[in-house]
């Protein structure tokens, strides 16, 4: 008898990441694939979601070669909005759009002409590579393969059916994260999809994300027996969730990454006519939601900042200790266009107010405290509610230098939370559910908390000279 452990599987937009989880909370082997993204014209994104299967069955092989663990159950979770449509057999009919593809812009016109209480229903901002506006683009542009379809799923949901071959589902974290899902009512808005055009039949149903959804069938698995029992899943974010322990209203959580999401546990969604900002249902048990301001600049405007600059990332962090406001210089990192708060895809980024003593040293401060603007703008159009600290996670936010200034920035203190692989191991949590086992603790570590310093005061002026700039860049004014 091996060691029983808990098998997570995060499908990511780029790589897949697989993690053995004991039953006490530690993680006894993980291992990692990447895949291609094939952007073969300007606004493109797929994935063949056979690529995908290929990934998973050798970082799933490399992380059970050991032979002393002994799977206990699979969870997955995944990358959100994407459509990976199916054929009957749940082959695939095309390669997977992800929610990086941009081709369904003019689709996106069909939810704009909704009647208002309809779209307001759907309690989130309209974007082109949510799995609506993509399944739509498929039904004008390529009829044959939308008629091949038999399930339009997420692409966390593809992969479950190819590992059980059991029935077609998603859960509520992904399905709430399409544009056809009904917030009050909590449930496929059938309504809207008749509305744009879809068939509502190639809705997958809908079951809670610790759901057992089936029991792998051992085909082309190394290292894990037929029969154990897989769980539904969730959206990446929310497993991450889980893995962080988030649920407390007051609570706020901020990851940094190649983007940044700031996210709030929400007990009762409230919907609003012209959303800034994401509300989608969590993984947890009780049917909670999660309200998100989505940031797609962050680490990744950093990383361009870095390489035009010539710079180490040591030396672009150090950056930010010169005195607040970077002598006038202003950088807006809307490099791809721009999610919460301006949603725009068409924003772009610039550096402003240069002048003759600006230099490369300026440029990078800039460029430093651009994203930490970003990531307080995106948070203030958040739903309001008392803000005493807020979580940081994410790799983007080990730099002791960048973490103090976000909690100038925000000026509030920051609690750095650590755990390896959040999503896989939220994934992971999951499967316990399906196995009916006692979910286990996540295994997160925190640092010591990050006061602002006597400094905060000084980056309000730099800051409302940042939003005039985004704004005025972003081609919209957010109140």
């Amino acid at each position: 008898m091996g060691v029983p452990v808990l098998v997570g599987i995060d499908l990511g937009t780029s790589g897949v990441k697989v993690v053995a989880l004991g039953l006490d909370g530690v993680v006894h082997a993980e291992a990692a694939r990447e895949y291609p993204v094939h952007s073969s014209a300007p606004g493109q994104a797929e994935t063949h979601p056979e690529d995908w299967w290929d990934a998973v069955v050798a970082a799933l092989g490399e992380a059970l070669s050991c032979g002393a663990l002994e799977v206990a159950g699979v969870g997955l979770d995944g990358q959100m909005h994407g459509l990976a449509l199916a054929d009957e057999d749940g082959s695939p009919v095309r390669p997977a759009l992800l929610w990086a593809d941009s081709r369904a812009t003019s689709e996106v016109s069909a939810w704009e002409e909704l009647p208002g209480p309809l779209r307001h229903r759907l309690a989130n901002p309209l974007s082109p590579g949510m799995a609506g506006p993509l399944l739509l683009w498929v039904r004008r542009n390529e009829p044959a393969a939308y008629e091949r379809a038999h399930a339009a799923l997420l692409p966390k949901d593809w992969l479950r059916h190819r590992l059980t071959g059991g029935e077609f589902a998603t859960d509520p974290s992904d399905a709430s994260a399409t544009l056809l899902w009904d917030v009050p009512g909590d449930g496929w808005a059938e309504d809207v999809v008749t509305k744009v055009g879809l068939d509502a039949a190639l809705l997958p149903p809908v079951r809670p994300s610790g759901a057992r959804a089936g029991a792998l069938s051992g085909a082309g698995l190394s290292g894990v027996d037929a029969g154990v029992p897989v769980a539904v899943g969730a959206a990446d974010t929310a497993a991450a969730l889980l893995a962080t322990g988030l649920t407390d209203p007051k609570d706020l959580q901020i990851s940094v990454g190649t983007g940044a999401q700031i996210v709030r546990p929400v007990r009762d969604p409230v919907v609003t006519p012209h959303p800034r900002t994401h509300l989608y249902r969590s993984a947890a048990k009780d049917n909670r939601w999660y309200a998100m301001a989505a940031v797609q600049n962050a680490g990744l405007a950093l990383g361009w900042a870095r390489r035009v600059l010539g710079l180490s990332w040591e030396e672009l962090y150090a950056a930010a200790d010169g005195p607040p406001g970077a002598g006038g210089v202003t950088f807006v990192p809307y490099l791809t266009g721009e999610r919460s708060p301006v949603l725009s895809a068409q924003a772009r980024g610039a550096w402003l107010g240069l002048d003759l003593a600006s230099d490369r040293a300026s440029l990078a401060q800039a460029a430093v405290e651009g994203v930490a603007f970003a990531i307080r703008h995106a948070l203030e159009a958040l739903p309001s509610a008392p803000l005493e600290h807020a979580r940081l996670v994410g790799g983007g936010t080990t730099a002791p230098g960048f973490r103090t200034l976000l909690a100038d920035v925000l000026g509030i203190p920051l609690r750095p939370v650590g755990v390896r692989s959040a999503s896989a191991v939220g994934a992971a949590m999951l499967a316990a559910q399906a196995a009916g086992l006692p979910m286990p603790p996540p295994p997160v570590t925190t640092d010591a908390v990050v006061a602002p310093t006597g400094r905060a005061g000084r980056y309000e002026g730099p800051y409302q000279r940042y939003r005039d700039h985004a704004e005025s860049l972003a081609g919209a004014r957010s109140p």
